[in-house]
């Protein structure tokens, strides 16, 4: 005759904790799952300057891969210029209006779809 509180030899309790464990690790498992998909990556980006143009580069920051699709915004003083970059195209080239200063400084914001935004600064210079 079996005893009070089992269940094939094996107690109730144990029975019942490895039924809620299981329940719980499916959960779990289902919530890392969603959490995978949302997690956002860097961008690495780059650039350089010419005269009075500012050339801005858009790389995937974990495998350097060419970026596009991204939208870059530059603002300086007395405006701001933005672009969205192509699919098939990682690099965009801004010409900065200059009165008759010889250098301003602007700030560069990219962003893109599933990437954290990135903000740096430049200084650009003009040639006589």
């Amino acid at each position: 005759m079996e005893e009070k509180g089992q269940l094939m030899g094996v107690p109730i309790k144990l029975v019942m904790a490895l039924v809620i464990g299981t329940m719980a690790m499916g959960v779990l498992t289902q919530f890392v799952g969603t959490a995978e998909r949302t997690v956002f990556k860097d961008m690495k980006v780059t650039f350089s300057t010419s005269s009075n143009r500012l050339t801005v580069r858009v790389y995937d920051a974990a495998s350097g891969d060419a970026l596009g699709g991204a939208t870059v915004v530059v603002k300086y003083l007395g405006g701001m210029k933005a672009h969205t970059l192509g699919t098939n195209s990682n690099q965009y080239t801004f010409t900065i209006p200059m009165e008759a200063k010889s250098y301003t400084v602007v700030t560069v914001r990219v962003t893109h779809s599933g990437y954290i935004p990135w903000e740096g600064e430049a200084a650009v210079h003009r040639t006589r």
